[in-house]
């Protein structure tokens, strides 16, 4: 028994009534064994997370909005690696902008600003990106996390869910979903925050219509304004408020009371402006136009929507990768059975949400976990499971079985978790044969298989380096180690590279379904190799094609390793006309050896 507040709580009690803080006690015990920002390869502030983080240097270090000092913290805290470095400076009419939207900016400012104090009363570097800003960075990440799930627990308890229901959906919410993956390993990505900011929209939208403040209204307007200037698209949570209010009545009301009280409206519609003025005056000063599209040519095709695809493929759709969600569709049963207004309106959102999303020009949003862009909605969900609670609880068997389905999709995803961040399912795209073969394993799968009666041509380039076959780096081959025989290639001898296939692809390429395999033996003394092998195309003489795989996935400190990787050349990418396949291992405080390098350029009957 533990005494808080007066009251005696039992374990059990404590847990429901805490659940929050447990479960963000978890994630932060989770962040130190699955994140490592002091190795340049797994820093907090990554991706796109560069680009709304640099609202935040250009402002208070670097005073530069040109962002000039890109370069700088590029070359001294990250990998030189075309895939690492991010590029966010985006010409609009011809002034230099910042590619993302502020709004995730002012939910980091007070991390920033406490990292920052730290490194200048203690002689730490004060840059920016140094290590304190980067483990800032990821609290800034748990923080927002357990906000959200406080004002989730907070929206069930005030939408009639006692405290155990509410902590039972917490824990699916943070351990059957993956918002585990974009909290701890990505955690400078939009979407955990906007968990917490549509949380907090939700609650205090709800907190209106039961006890009429105007104080929550005001809130609910703030909040909006910064959903929009954080994921303008995430616009369309306006589409919840009828949910919310639950009635054509309510609404009718809540517009009443705002056109009847002008010094309200007027409050309402001040604080849903103070985060998109903020942002208009940050371009303005940026490009001295108050409006900007930063995105160039990216952006949404409307008439090509990939609505079954972003849902149910194996390429990252939501439901594959978060069942959960998909259970908590049936809660939309209970709305039609018993409060159809709300039915329709939650019908209606979802509907768009999903239309929109997959609109986009990348609908798989290069997501590294299941569909990243419906983290945002996860609040929603927690409250559509709340529903289902209810559709099911009057049935025993429902029950069980519910409660065996939440233990089992907890598992599952915290399996999937651990094989996205260990690479047992290869960054890229995701085909169904990928997902079944890897889906019980817990290292990569080392080979690539192309039946062979699908296999219409082959043209095969083998270096066992016994003999000089004129390939490039020759100079890297070395009789200190060898696999086979008694020569290998090493990095370090001939710059950061190891020997290289520079080869034309004149007439490789049969049909239009092309592959590029390649296999090696590596040996490294670390265990997680700094090693990259790169695959790259030309046209031309200009790259247009790279693709890195990382060694660290595949090495076994001071043994020999057999790798095995391929990509599919891209519909557009058919007329190449060069193929370039090298490691390379920008660490010379690495062994890193090559040996029996295989290079094969496949084409297939079918898109297999």
């Amino acid at each position: 028994m533990v005494r808080i507040w007066g009251k005696w709580l039992n374990l059990k009690e404590l847990l429901i009534r805490f659940a929050p803080e447990f479960i963000l006690i978890i994630y932060l015990l989770l962040f130190f064994v699955v994140k490592n920002p002091s190795n340049p390869h797994d820093r907090v502030i990554i991706s796109d997370g560069k680009s709304y983080y640099a609202y935040l240097t250009t402002a208070f270090i670097y005073h530069d909005l040109n962002y000039n000092f890109v370069e700088y913290y590029e070359s001294k805290y990250y990998p030189d690696h075309p895939s690492i470095f991010k590029e966010f400076r985006y010409t609009f009419k011809e002034q230099i902008v910042n590619k993302a939207f502020p709004g995730l900016a002012f939910l980091l400012l007070p991390f920033f600003i406490v990292a920052h104090l730290i490194a200048l009363l203690f002689g730490l570097p004060a840059d920016g990106y140094s290590l304190i800003y980067q483990y800032f960075m990821g609290f800034a990440a748990l923080f927002y996390f357990w906000a959200g799930l406080r004002y989730t627990k907070k929206l069930l308890t005030a939408s009639g869910f006692n405290q155990k229901v509410a902590a039972v959906i917490l824990v699916l919410i943070a351990f059957a979903t993956n918002i585990i993956y974009y909290t701890l390993k990505e955690g400078l990505m939009t979407h955990v925050y906007n968990f917490f900011l549509l949380a907090t929209f939700l609650y205090y939208l709800k907190d209106f219509t039961k006890n009429h403040k105007a104080n929550s209204l005001i809130i609910v307007a703030l909040v909006y304004g910064l959903i929009v200037s954080v994921r303008p698209t995430n616009a369309l949570f306006a589409l919840l408020i009828p949910f919310v209010l639950g009635s054509s009545a309510s609404v009718k009301s809540l517009f009443n009371t705002l056109f009847a009280e002008k010094r309200l409206l007027l409050k309402v519609v001040a604080a849903g402006l103070v985060f998109p003025i903020i942002t208009m005056i940050i371009w303005y000063l940026h490009s001295g136009y108050w409006f900007v599209w930063s995105y160039g040519d990216e952006g949404f095709d409307f008439a090509k929507f990939n609505f079954l695809k972003i849902l149910f493929s194996f390429n990252k759709g939501w439901f594959v990768y978060t069942p959960l969600a998909l259970f908590s569709m049936t809660a939309l049963i209970w709305f039609f059975r018993n409060q159809f207004y709300r039915f329709l309106w939650l019908t209606v959102f979802w509907i768009l949400f999903i239309y929109v999303a997959s609109s986009w020009w990348v609908w798989t949003y290069t997501s590294n976990f299941g569909l990243r862009t419906f983290i945002d909605t996860y609040a929603l969900i927690a409250l559509m499971l709340g529903y289902v609670w209810l559709l099911i609880r009057d049935s025993k068997i429902l029950i069980v079985f519910a409660k065996i389905l939440g233990i089992a999709l907890i598992v599952l995803n915290s399996l999937q978790f651990y094989q996205h961040y260990t690479y047992v399912f290869p960054p890229g795209e995701i085909t169904s044969s990928i997902y079944k073969e890897s889906f019980f394993r817990l290292k990569p799968k080392p080979k690539v298989y192309y039946p062979e009666g699908y296999i219409t041509s082959r043209h095969t380039f083998y270096n066992d380096f016994e003999k000089r076959y004129g390939w490039a780096n020759e100079e890297s081959i070395t009789d200190e180690k060898a696999y086979e025989g008694n020569f290998s290639s090493k990095t370090g001898l001939s710059g950061v590279y190891s020997i290289g296939l520079w080869q034309s692809l004149d007439s490789c390429f049969t049909t239009e379904y092309n592959r590029i395999r390649v296999s090696s033996w590596i040996f490294s003394d670390k265990a997680k190799s700094s090693g990259v092998l790169v695959i790259q195309l030309e046209k031309d003489n200009e790259e247009v094609f790279y693709k890195p795989f990382f060694m660290k996935d595949y090495s076994r400190k001071n043994r020999w390793a057999y790798m095995e990787v391929a990509i599919a050349v891209p519909d557009t990418l058919q007329d190449v006309d060069y193929l370039k396949v090298y490691f390379y291992n920008q660490y010379n405080t690495e062994d890193f050896f090559v040996d029996n390098l295989k290079v094969e350029v496949l084409s297939l009957s079918i898109d297999y």
